[in-house]
């Protein structure tokens, strides 16, 4: 079997609380692991990047095993729109809500899905970066409703352990000096650090080397 075969066969990382690198952001994480309250709003916020999607849907698999019914929609995807008018569960998690700021047809959309779930005493997981871009101002007052849980920026020490535990995750060894030298020339959010090491490993696993500073530099050259 080639081994581009073996690296295809590898198991794909699975979000969870217990893979989260929190950080100042603990407090929030128990909040989703433990506090949720059946039929009660909530609204991640944070920049595209900070994990949102990561523990959206550790929350989905958290829900899932507790034998709740509970229903997942990605709105960057634009397919994912019409799913605004029938989905219903104990739990409706709804991820990059502003991208739908601007779009009248998608704001009112949402606007009606929010009120059928709270009619319906449905529990609401929003995230997105915010509220403000939306102009639709009965959307925002709903929104204002959900109890918002707000991720703060990961610090240095933070990064440096993503950077560990993801290269762990995917089974590549990492070499002498080579998290600092990645944080140093990737964008400083969880996304796109997670982004790199996976390529990275990918070619460190079909090449047998270790993920060291100058596979970095080839990478990112």
């Amino acid at each position: 079997m080639s081994e581009q075969r073996l690296l295809a066969l590898k198991a794909p990382r699975r979000p969870g609380f217990e893979n989260f690198i929190a950080g100042p952001n603990q407090a929030l994480v128990d909040t989703l692991a433990q506090g949720l309250e059946h039929g009660a709003w909530y609204f991640l916020a944070g920049p595209a990047g900070s994990g949102r999607t990561h523990l959206l849907n550790a929350v989905f698999a958290d829900r899932h095993r507790r034998g709740e019914t509970v229903g997942f929609m990605a709105l960057s995807v634009r397919a994912n729109r019409a799913l605004l008018d029938e989905a219903s569960a104990d739990w409706v998690l709804v991820d990059d809500i502003d991208t739908l700021a601007g779009d009248e047809d998608g704001e009112r959309a949402l606007f009606n899905a929010l009120n059928r779930w709270r009619s319906e005493h449905v529990g609401v997981l929003l995230s997105g970066a915010g509220r403000e871009a939306f102009e639709l101002p009965d959307l925002r007052s709903r929104l204002g409703q959900a109890t918002r849980l707000t991720l703060k920026p990961l610090e240095e020490a933070d990064l440096a352990a993503l950077v560990e535990r993801l290269s762990s995750e995917h089974e590549v060894v990492l070499g002498r000096g080579a998290a600092d030298y990645l944080l140093k020339r990737t964008a400083r959010n969880p996304a796109a650090i997670a982004r790199l090491i996976e390529s990275l490993a990918q070619r460190a696993l079909s090449e047998r080397r270790t993920l060291s500073v100058p596979l970095i530099r080839e990478v990112i050259r």
